[in-house]
């Protein structure tokens, strides 16, 4: 199993494949990519760099996760393997939540305590954070990620390449279209342009240092 990437959520992912590959759900791992060089060295991390993302070919036997935190990396880095034989595999933590009803596409990931509800529809390569979440017949288009505390209720319909921050609630039946964003702690009530983003006031200082 081969991380794709090396930023943050590499790292997040790192403990996350662990502990499923420890529960006896996921191969373990082989190494990561990323195309800015060996950006785990001197970090306390058993994976070794096994060279970037733009010149690996993939071995017999290879199998990739995509440790990418925005949809249109996830989108690119793809693209540069599947081309050459890339295949991707998903990853579900043992404490997530993902009833047998939910149809689930290629790749997906699901942090710890994630879950997806009866009915849903989670399209390939979409990413669940931590504590991530979506309802009963929500539908979630490809390469969305979805951050950590995010409820996402029964049947809203998120489209491909969205970004959803942490805490934002997507009410029911609403629609997100493809490309959007939506910050933060956001409470989307009605329907969200493709394109679009939707931020919440940000806050106002009070009092500053010294007064």
């Amino acid at each position: 199993m081969i991380l794709v990437g090396g930023g943050g959520f590499c790292r997040e992912l790192y403990f996350c494949a662990s502990e499923t590959h420890a529960a006896g759900r996921l191969a373990p791992l082989g190494g990561y990519l990323d195309d800015t060089g060996d950006t785990l060295a001197g970090l306390d991390y058993d994976l070794p760099w096994l060279g970037s993302i733009s010149d690996y070919v993939p071995a017999r036997g290879d199998r990739f996760l995509l440790a990418v935190g925005t949809p249109k990396a996830k989108r690119a880095v793809h693209g540069k393997l599947a081309p050459r034989g890339g295949v991707f595999t998903e990853l579900i933590h043992p404490s997530a939540r993902v009833v047998r009803t939910a149809q689930l596409g290629e790749g997906v990931i699901f942090c710890p305590n994630s879950a997806a509800g009866p009915d849903t529809v989670i399209e390939r390569f979409v990413t669940f954070n931590t504590v991530g979440g979506a309802g009963h017949d929500a539908r979630i288009g490809e390469f969305t990620v979805i951050s950590s505390l995010v409820d996402i209720t029964g049947h809203a319909s998120i489209g491909r390449d969205v970004m959803i921050g942490s805490g934002a609630t997507i009410l029911p039946r609403v629609s997100v279209g493809d490309g959007a964003t939506i910050g933060a702690r956001a409470v989307v009530y009605r329907t969200v342009a493709p394109g679009a983003s939707v931020f919440v006031l940000p806050p106002k200082t009070l009092r500053a240092r010294g007064d």
